[in-house]
């Protein structure tokens, strides 16, 4: 147990130093997101959502490692994010071994500010039936990064376990939703099949070299095609 909990710490000093070095070193066009933990009230009643859409769509590694993406996007008709589009994710880990650590998409509009942050997180109570697709608690995010170059978004995780998942976030936008293909990473495995999400995007998702370079300072490597 000691054993793992070390392990724990050195990834997230290792994730959030690496984040760290990005911004200041790999391009002046990436910034961090302001991530804020908001209650789960907020993104299931004060935001009001209307005109909700779902999406859950699977994933897999080359190891055979598999899961699915929720992605939920609603037009926000009160609170702070009222008139706005609330875009949230979470990464469910179904089968297989290692860590994920990072969900990418892109390229999408940068995220609109709501009060003092860009970027959220929060977390479904065990018991609780609103948005049923999403899972209750999870791994939360350690940092999140949009380079506004590229119009990429990177979030990083400690790492989730096989049988786990992340707690919902997301990010807020003027702009409606189309569909467009999400990146996951996980060691040395490449990602064979990648889960469709909705995102703020009028183009195609494509992930940019920025989010791929990063990715490869921590050991990270996409299977070649």
């Amino acid at each position: 147990m000691d054993g793992l909990l070390r392990l724990k710490k050195w990834m997230t000093a290792t994730v959030v130093g690496v984040v760290t070095g990005f911004v200041a070193l790999g391009t002046v066009s990436a910034t961090p997101l302001s991530i804020a933990t908001v209650p789960w009230n907020d993104f299931t009643s004060t935001w009001a959502p209307t005109n909700v859409r779902v999406l859950e769509s699977p994933f897999s590694f080359s190891d055979g490692a598999l899961g699915k993406v929720v992605s939920i996007a609603y037009l926000s008709n009160g609170g702070a994010a009222n008139g706005k589009w609330v875009y949230a994710y979470q990464v469910i880990f179904e089968k297989g071994r290692g860590l994920i650590t990072a969900f990418a998409l892109g390229p999408s509009p940068a995220s609109i500010q709501v009060g003092t942050h860009n970027s959220f997180q929060t977390n479904k109570p065990s018991g609780n039936t609103q948005f049923s697709q999403f899972r209750p608690n999870g791994i939360s995010t350690l940092a999140g990064i949009y380079d506004t170059t590229t119009k990429t978004y990177t979030w990083l995780f400690a790492g989730i376990w096989s049988g786990g998942n992340s707690v919902v976030f997301g990010y807020f936008s003027d702009q409606a939703p189309t569909f467009v293909q999400a990146n996951l990473f996980k060691g040395l495995a490449g990602l064979s099949s990648q889960p469709k999400i909705l995102a703020a995007s009028p183009e195609p998702s494509t992930l940019s070299l920025a989010t791929i370079g990063l990715l490869g300072l921590i050991g990270f490597r996409r299977r070649r095609k």
